[in-house]
């Protein structure tokens, strides 16, 4: 039998893991230098971590039914979020989108790396948003806010 004591020690010595998604074109960039700064500053702290380069991986910006693998719920009137919902209900999301997924379950930390085009994110990043925080896996109507997926811890 494992002791109390010993599962609190693995607890607390487990390997955190961080996830940095990445969207800038240019490696001599400063969103790059921050980048390798938080991945240097992170693994000395202990971290596994995880980059997504999306421009690097060519990521797909567009939510458009390829995404979805199998036949649809409603072939008749196409509504993205409803068939991603059901798609990843049934793990038929297409190969990209899971793995993103798989690595938003590792991380305890995520970390979104980008630089500021008119007012908001590049549309790589918004692309990854749209296509990898679908209801059912990032959110639910019954799963949202405090007590979503994610949870925001603010320090003082």
């Amino acid at each position: 039998m494992i002791s109390p004591l010993r599962i609190c020690l693995y607890i607390h010595t487990a390997q955190k893991t961080a996830l940095i998604v990445y969207a800038d074109q240019s490696p001599a960039s400063f969103n790059a230098a921050a980048r390798d700064a938080a991945v240097e500053a992170l693994t000395v702290q202990g971290y596994k971590v995880l980059v997504s380069d999306l421009y690097a991986m060519n990521f797909k910006a567009s939510a458009i039914v390829e995404d979805i693998k199998g036949d649809l719920k409603n072939s008749e009137h196409f509504v993205y979020n409803e068939e991603m919902m059901v798609a990843w209900q049934d793990s038929r999301l297409s190969d990209d989108i899971t793995e993103e997924q798989q690595k938003l379950k590792q991380a305890d930390l995520v970390i979104f790396q980008f630089p500021l085009y008119w007012f908001s994110v590049p549309a790589i990043m918004k692309g990854w948003i749209d296509r990898v925080l679908i209801q059912g896996s990032a959110f639910s109507i019954q799963r949202m806010y405090d007590n979503g997926m994610f949870q925001v811890w603010i320090f003082k």
